[in-house]
């Protein structure tokens, strides 16, 4: 069977799941499966050929959507750990689009479904899908005088609240998705819908268009919200939520966020008590190559479980955040064995989770990235107030790290041997076989030199000078987060953090030998990788 005919047919396996209410294991992980094995460019070859059709099957069209979505988040994740096959076949699929969209090869109705996949699995659509789609959605409301005018209440809000359990959170995540193809003014009629609404959940989903991209969205729930404070009291929450959003806001947002909140408070209904979990385990994974490192919470309300869990990049902050709820102790310890097996997990405290996420939301700021809506479910299972940014340079947090240690166990000699230990760190821990260098700046360098040596000598004179404080951010949280699991092998987080101390400094890179480790790691996956790279233009958002 080629390919094609093989994505064909779980497409129509997996068709056949959603028919009959939802998918199962196998068509969860299907996805996953054709990325791993590189057919996501063909399964938006199938994909494309269905919605081509003079009478294309619904159903398989709606499956190959939603393998579409899961193989672009297992691509994107790949990516994040440094991954060039993952770019290159985002690069395919990427380019598969863009020419079925420039040539008219895809009906109107199929470019929501496929513009919401690629903003479900944390990319951003690109211009020309999001042109065509906006283009598409005039048409039709032309087309149709009786369709609502775009900002009127929509009455199938109230079903998709009811859909989503009532979860403000998974609500906005469902329709901030199907939004990342419109413009701001679109998005911003939508958060107004929902901010207007007397559905309660419906108007907690609208603070999350607080943290779009584009400023329109939240300063028309700004005005909504306090419009309707005049009529009657608005619950304490939505100033409370109001107050944990605040400090993740760009700066030129914050004031017209606080006028807001000094208008509610005049009309809030007192607090109502909200029942706080107890958190059972904080764990934390090593950090990879790419500047990416989880953090998860199990937390324990009454007899059920939450699952709370966030990612941070080194490139833009928080990256990820979501709570999966309503666990047993069984699922919730099958989970934790998972991440703890998978991501090489370690216990950690809460103020080093803290520390972790605020240092996060200082890049967010910097980068002007905002954070994801599901942050603040995370800091409300927890039971944590307000997280505020605050940025820990690699230097200050080695220094905090060493500070109050004998003499002998931070001097030359110590920092000396944490040197030499560094050569064995990929031996010890399987997160450090990540590290190393790629990305397009690596393929320049790297494609015309023609022997390892050669390469290996250009990536330490040339690229990993100016990557000095990447490196150093990496051994210092390393350091911190094996300090903070109470690990008996203390000395382990000592050498990271003797080594970062020496990085931040400006150590050259020839009296690094973490460096030699990685410049031959970056060597030996750049020949791994695909021949030919292309520019990826599917990017994280």
């Amino acid at each position: 069977m080629t390919p094609r005919g093989a994505i064909l047919q779980i497409a129509k396996m997996v068709g056949r799941d959603i028919r009959h209410g939802a998918p199962g294991p196998a068509a969860l992980a299907a996805g996953s499966l054709l990325a791993q094995s590189g057919a996501t460019p063909e399964l938006v070859a199938c994909l494309v050929a269905e919605a081509g059709k003079k009478r294309p099957a619904g159903r398989i069209v709606e499956a190959c959507c939603f393998l579409l979505e899961s193989a672009l988040t297992e691509l994107r994740i790949a990516g994040i750990g440094g991954d060039a096959a993952a770019h290159a076949m985002l690069g395919d699929a990427s380019a598969a689009i863009e020419a079925a969209v420039a040539a008219k090869r895809l009906p109107s109705d199929v470019l929501m479904p496929i513009a919401r996949a690629i903003a479900q699995a944390g990319l951003d659509p690109g211009p020309a899908l999001r042109r065509a789609t906006l283009a598409a959605m005039q048409d039709g409301a032309a087309a149709d005088p009786a369709s609502p005018p775009r900002g009127t209440p929509a009455s199938h809000l109230a079903g998709i609240a009811q859909a989503l359990g009532d979860d403000p959170f998974a609500i906005h995540a469902e329709l901030a998705a199907s939004g990342a193809a419109f413009p701001p003014e679109h998005r911003a009629a939508m958060a107004a819908e929902l901010a207007a609404s007397d559905i309660p959940a419906l108007r907690d989903a609208a603070l999350g268009f607080l943290l779009d991209a584009h400023p329109a969205p939240g300063a028309e729930v700004l005005e909504v919200l306090a419009e309707q404070a005049r009529r009657h009291p608005l619950p304490s929450r939505v100033v409370e939520r109001l107050v944990s959003l605040r400090p993740w806001l760009p700066p030129a947002r914050q004031p017209r966020m606080d006028a807001a909140i000094r208008s509610l408070r005049a009309n809030t209904a007192a607090p109502v008590p909200v029942d706080r979990g107890e958190v059972k385990r904080l764990l934390a994974s090593l950090c990879d190559g790419a500047g990416a490192q989880s953090l998860s919470a199990l937390v324990k309300t009454g007899r059920r479980y939450a699952l709370a869990s966030v990612l941070v990049r080194a490139d833009s902050g928080v990256a990820d955040a979501w709570v999966r709820d309503d666990m047993t102790k069984r699922e919730a310890d099958d989970i934790v064995a998972q991440i703890t097996h998978a991501a090489e997990a370690v216990d950690v405290s809460l103020e080093f989770a803290e520390m972790r996420m605020s240092d996060a939301l200082a890049t967010n700021l910097a980068r002007e990235m905002l954070p994801p809506f599901g942050l603040l479910h995370v800091t409300e299972a927890v039971g944590r107030g307000p997280l505020q940014p605050a940025a820990t340079s690699p230097m200050m947090l080695a220094d905090t790290l060493l500070r109050g240690r004998p003499p002998g166990d931070v001097g030359p000699e110590a920092t000396r041997a944490a040197h030499r230990d560094a050569a064995d760190w990929r031996e010890r821990f399987e997160t450090v076989g990540s590290w190393f260098e790629a990305g397009e700046a690596i393929d320049t360098l790297l494609n015309p030199i023609p022997s390892r040596r050669k390469r290996i000598a250009a990536v330490l004179a040339h690229h990993l000078p100016g990557r000095r404080a990447f490196w150093a951010e990496r051994c210092a949280w390393m350091a911190a987060t094996l300090k903070g699991s109470g690990s008996s092998e203390s000395g382990e987080w000592r050498g990271f953090a003797l080594v970062a101390r020496d990085l931040a400094a400006g150590k050259a890179v020839a009296e690094v030998p973490l460096f030699a480790v990685i410049a031959e790691a970056t060597v030996d996956a750049f020949a791994a990788g695909p021949r030919t790279r292309r520019h990826v233009r599917l990017r994280g958002r």
